[in-house]
């Protein structure tokens, strides 16, 4: 939406909410071979846009202790509420799996070691309130998990 010009501001123009930040602490065996709910320690975060009319770019950040013992293992957000996006790719977050962390297995390797990763994203978000959960999926048939997934949502601005 455009401010016209003569249009007065107001004072939620300017009013963003804070910043939010969640976090899973414990481990998840991720055993699903599609993007489901981390099934032990869950992570989930809301923000309300309040602006009454604007979306709000929201720069989202999340990340997990992630290994593998064969196969790989990744991480997405799913989204619902004032808006909706299925983990994975595409539909308004990730554009392609190069934003979706991973651990793979190294050739010849029997375990992937912990490693740290991470991602962000931006997400515009209409007015009221949206909810992000941590999801993982694996390929293979080893032991896979993320552990002490991470999620943190900073609004940018408010898109006129």
């Amino acid at each position: 939406m455009a401010i016209g010009a003569g249009r007065k501001l107001d004072a939620v123009d300017f009013t963003y909410p804070d910043v939010v930040t969640a976090f899973g602490n414990g481990t998840n065996t991720i055993t699903s071979a599609t993007f489901a709910v981390m099934p032990s320690v869950t992570c989930t975060a809301s923000i309300t846009n309040p602006h009454p009319s604007a979306d709000m770019l929201c720069q989202v950040s999340y990340g997990a202790w992630m290994n593998a013992s064969a196969g790989d293992v990744r991480m997405s957000l799913d989204v619902s509420g004032a808006v909706t996006i299925a983990a994975g790719i595409g539909g308004g977050a990730a554009i392609g799996w190069g934003e979706i962390p991973i651990v793979s297995l190294p050739t010849g390797a029997t375990n992937s070691g912990s490693q740290q990763r991470s991602a962000m994203v931006t997400v515009e978000l209409p007015p009221g309130t949206t909810t992000f959960k941590a999801y993982g999926l694996r390929t293979g048939a080893g032991t896979t998990q993320i552990n002490y997934p991470t999620i943190r949502l900073e609004p940018v601005q408010y898109l006129f």
